[in-house]
This record gives C-alpha cells, sequence and structure tokens, in this order.
C-alpha cells in the first residue's frame, strides 16, 4: 500500500515539507510453538440422570487424577463445557427416549511438548472417550509481537526511503504518524477425533511446526 500526496510547499521545525506518502509496513517472526492444548472429554449415557452424571464424575476425577500423577498441574486442567442431553430414537416415526447423555469436556495445558502424546495416552487409559484436537500456541506472544512490529516498521521505512531515491526527494525521519494494523495470531491446530465406542490405546505421532506472528502498520512520511 502506498499513497502520495502533494501539498503547498511550508517549513515544519525547519524542514520543508512538499508532499507526503502513506505507505503498509509488515513484519513477520516465525516461532516454534512452547506450549499445547489438548481438548478431551468423557461421554457417559444412562437412562437415569443421576447415574449418568455419577459415572461421568467418576470418570472425569479418574483422568484428572491421572494426569496429575504424570506431572500437569491441576490449574492447567480446565472445564470448557459440561452439558446433559436427552438422547432419543426414532422407531417407525415415533421418539423413544434412550437414555440421559452428558459430555464433560477439558481443556489441558502441556508446557512440555515431549508430553503432548504421553498425556493422550493417559487421559484415554484413564477414561477419556472424546478428542476435540491439540493446538499448538506460543506462551509469550507479546514478546514476539514486538519483535515484528520492529520489522514492520523497518519494513516501511526501507519503502519510503528506496521512493524517495527513486522520485528524488529526501524523506523526513522520523515519521508523521504510525498507525498500527489489527492482526490474528492463529495457532496450529492438530485434529484428533475417534469414535467413542472403539477403544484407542496410543495417540499418532504429532509433529509441531513454526507459527507466524505478523505485525502491520501503516506509515505517514513527510518529503
Amino acid at each position: 500500500m502506498t499513497y502520495f500526496q502533494r501539498s503547498i510547499p511550508h517549513f515544519s521545525s525547519g524542514k520543508h515539507i512538499q508532499g507526503k506518502m502513506i505507505l503498509g509496513g509488515t513484519g513477520r517472526k516465525s516461532v516454534i510453538p512452547d506450549q499445547a492444548m489438548i481438548n478431551i472429554g468423557i461421554m457417559t449415557e444412562n437412562e437415569h440422570v443421576e447415574n449418568a452424571q455419577k459415572e461421568n464424575s467418576a470418570l472425569s476425577n479418574q483422568v484428572i487424577e491421572s494426569l496429575e500423577k504424570i506431572g500437569i498441574l491441576k490449574n492447567d486442567i480446565q472445564t470448557l463445557s459440561y452439558t446433559i442431553q436427552p438422547i432419543y430414537d426414532f422407531v417407525e416415526g415415533q421418539s423413544i427416549f434412550r437414555a440421559y447423555q452428558i459430555k464433560h469436556i477439558f481443556e489441558v495445558t502441556v508446557h512440555d511438548l515431549n508430553k503432548v502424546a504421553t498425556v493422550y495416552e493417559t487421559s484415554v487409559a484413564a477414561g477419556a472417550n472424546m478428542s476435540g484436537g491439540v493446538r499448538f500456541e506460543v506462551s509469550n506472544v507479546a514478546f514476539y509481537y514486538q519483535e515484528a512490529l520492529q520489522l514492520a516498521m523497518k519494513d516501511a521505512t526501507d519503502k519510503a526511503l528506496k521512493l524517495g531515491q527513486q522520485i528524488g526527494v529526501k524523506i523526513i525521519l522520523p515519521p508523521a504518524k504510525i498507525t498500527e494494523e489489527p492482526t490474528l495470531i492463529s495457532p496450529r491446530e492438530v485434529a484428533l477425533s475417534y469414535p467413542t465406542d472403539i477403544p484407542l490405546q496410543a495417540a499418532p505421532p504429532i509433529q509441531r511446526s513454526t507459527l507466524e506472528i505478523q505485525a502491520k502498520i501503516t506509515v505517514i512520511f513527510h518529503y
């Protein structure tokens, strides 16, 4: 993005300003993720809602205790959702109540990425029968974003100086205005799912890839 605008020559702080150019700057920083978020869950069904709740609670506590034994802190195991839903079967056009279904979904934060597969396998062995996948993230996003922001400023400044040389004008530094543009930092996600009626003893090997943290700015330079 580049815009040029001519203006009536005037003096500002002893500098002769002829016009301005508006440039976009982009900075990118590739970072290796240092933590993973694993979604796991327990689903139980029973025709009596109290029994379904008891079964789910027992399995949930069993999963939590198993994760704590391999070094996962209790604060790193958070409930994402807890739902109770009646399930019906349709037979010959009629809706027949079958059972109450309870789903308890957890999000587990794993700080040691070498434990991702172990956490998954431990959860399944302890009774987890639902999985929403693995999400790789960077814990200190702000630090790397600041580095990307500096690269974005360098990008815009380099463009301005090169354009100034091409059109034969002297770019005035520092720039007159810098506007930070909103950006979205998307984590890397790996989907993991399997039928709840088929036991899974081991998770597949999961390879993490780098994340790209991007910063964008719009800069106004005078010349």
